[in-house]
C-alpha cells in the first residue's frame, strides 16, 4: 500500500516496534520510520523464556501496561508530527492508535484483518475501539471479517479486500525450479505446500492427516510446510506436528523448512498450495499463489470463498475434515488440465480485482475522507 500511495496527497509516517525485514522496504519508498521501544506486537507475547502459566499471565500483564504507557507517547509524537489522521494497520494497534488519537483530538481509521469471534474480543474491539469518536472509517479485509463491525457500527463499514503488487510477482522474475534444487527436491516431486504460521487456526493437523490419506493413494506427493510459530508464542505448536507427521508414519513425506525471508520461490515451485484454516480473514498466501500460477486447495471457511470459485480458480474443502482435504489434493494432482485452467483463471482473477495499484485507489479516497480532505487536495 504504501509503494502504491499517492504522496501528493497523503504523507506517511510509520510507527513500528521494530523495523525488521521491512527496514529496506521503508529506506527503498523513503518512508519516515519511527521505531517505539515497548510496543508489544500482541498482548499474548511472552516476555520470559521460560513457558508456563505464570510467566505467560506476567507476559500478559506487561504488554497490557506496555500498551497503556505507549498511549500518551503515540498521543504526543501524532501533535508533534502534526498528523491530521491516524491509521491503525492491525488489530494489536486498534486500541493503542485509536486511544491515542482520540486523546490528540485527530480523526482514526482502524484496518480489520481479523476475525472477532469471541465474545470478549467483540466487545472490546467492535463495541468498544470501534465507537470511540475518533474512529472515523473501519476498513475490513474481507466481508467475513466486517460482520461483528458491522452489528456494531454498520456506518463506519468499507470493505476493501486484501491485495498484492503484480510487479513483484512477475512469474519471469522468478526462476523456476531454482527453490527445488536448492531444498533438494527434484524437478519430478509432487509437492504440496503450505505457507504461513504454525498456530491451530492454520488447520495444520488437518493437513498433516489428510497428507496420510492422501499418499495412501498418491505415494508420490511430498508435502512442504514453510513457516514458524510466531515470535513470543506461548507455545511451541511445530514439535506437535512434527510428532503428529511421526506418529502417523509420514515424516519422511513432511518436511518443515522453517522461516523464509521470500517465499515466492518457494510458491512458485509448489504443485498446489494447500491452505487448510479453520479459521481464516482473508488468506493473502492464496492470492500470492494465484498469482505464480500455482493451484490452490483451500478450506470453505471465513473470507477464503470470497477469493475462490470453487472447481474455477481452486478447489475449496470443508474445514477440520482430513477426508474432504486430501480428495480434494488428489483430484488436483491426478488431473494436469484441471491445474492448468485453474492456474489459468486464477491469474486472471488475481490481475482483475486484486492489483494492490487499483485497490489503493479505494484506500486513499477513505483515508482522505477520513481526514476530512477532499481527493483532489494535496497536502
Amino acid at each position: 500500500m504504501l509503494k502504491h500511495l499517492n504522496r501528493d496527497a497523503i504523507e506517511p509516517l510509520v510507527a513500528v516496534p521494530a523495523k525488521g525485514i521491512f527496514e529496506s522496504r521503508f529506506k527503498e519508498l523513503g518512508i519516515k520510520v519511527m521505531v517505539l521501544p515497548g510496543m508489544p506486537e500482541r498482548t499474548s507475547e511472552m516476555r520470559f523464556k521460560r513457558r508456563s502459566r505464570v510467566t505467560a499471565v506476567a507476559s500478559y500483564a506487561l504488554n497490557l501496561w506496555d500498551s497503556l504507557t505507549l498511549v500518551p507517547r503515540l498521543a504526543r509524537l501524532i501533535t508533534n508530527e502534526k498528523a491530521q489522521l491516524v491509521y491503525c494497520n492491525n488489530m494489536m494497534v486498534k486500541s493503542t492508535g485509536a486511544l491515542a488519537a482520540q486523546l490528540a483530538g485527530v480523526p482514526c481509521v482502524l484496518h480489520a484483518r481479523n476475525l472477532h469471534e469471541a465474545f470478549g474480543k467483540v466487545l472490546f474491539y467492535c463495541k468498544g475501539i470501534a465507537r470511540l469518536g475518533s474512529v472515523r472509517t473501519v476498513i475490513s479485509n474481507s466481508h467475513a471479517s466486517a460482520i461483528p463491525y458491522m452489528r456494531s457500527v454498520p456506518g463506519k463499514m468499507q470493505v476493501v479486500h486484501n491485495g498484492i503488487d503484480l510487479e513483484d510477482y512477475q512469474t519471469t522474475k522468478i526462476p523456476k525450479g531454482q527453490w527445488r534444487a536448492e531444498y533438494g527436491f527434484g524437478q519430478d516431486d509432487f509437492l504440496v505446500g503450505f505457507t504461513g504460521n504454525l498456530i491451530p487456526r492454520k488447520g495444520l493437523d488437518t493437513l498433516i492427516r489428510a497428507a496420510a490419506l492422501a499418499l495412501e493413494q498418491q505415494p508420490s506427493l511430498t508435502f512442504v510446510i514453510v513457516g514458524r510459530v510466531p515470535v513470543g508464542s506461548r507455545t511451541d505448536h511445530s514439535a506437535g506436528y512434527k510428532a503428529l507427521a511421526a506418529q502417523l508414519g509420514i515424516a519422511d513425506k513432511v518436511r518443515f523448512i522453517g522461516f523464509l525471508d521470500d517465499v515466492r520461490p518457494a510458491v512458485k515451485d509448489f504443485d498446489i498450495l494447500a491452505l487448510p484454516s479453520l479459521q481464516e480473514p482473508f488468506g493473502r498466501s492464496i492470492i500470492e499463489a494465484m498469482a505464480l500460477g500455482t493451484p490452490v486447495v483451500a478450506s470453505r471457511v471465513g473470507g477464503i470463498p470470497e477469493i475462490i470459485d470453487d472447481g474455477s480458480d481452486g478447489l475449496l474443502a470443508t474445514p477440520g475434515d482430513p477426508e474432504a482435504l486430501a480428495g480434494a489434493i488428489c483430484r488436483m494432482a491426478e488431473d494436469a488440465v484441471l491445474r492448468s485452467g485453474i492456474s489459468a483463471a486464477a491469474a486472471d482473477k488475481v490481475a482483475s480485482q486484486f492489483n494492490v495499484a487499483r485497490l489503493n485507489r479505494k484506500m486513499e479516497e477513505l483515508l482522505l475522507q477520513a481526514a476530512g480532505r477532499p481527493r483532489s487536495e494535496e497536502r
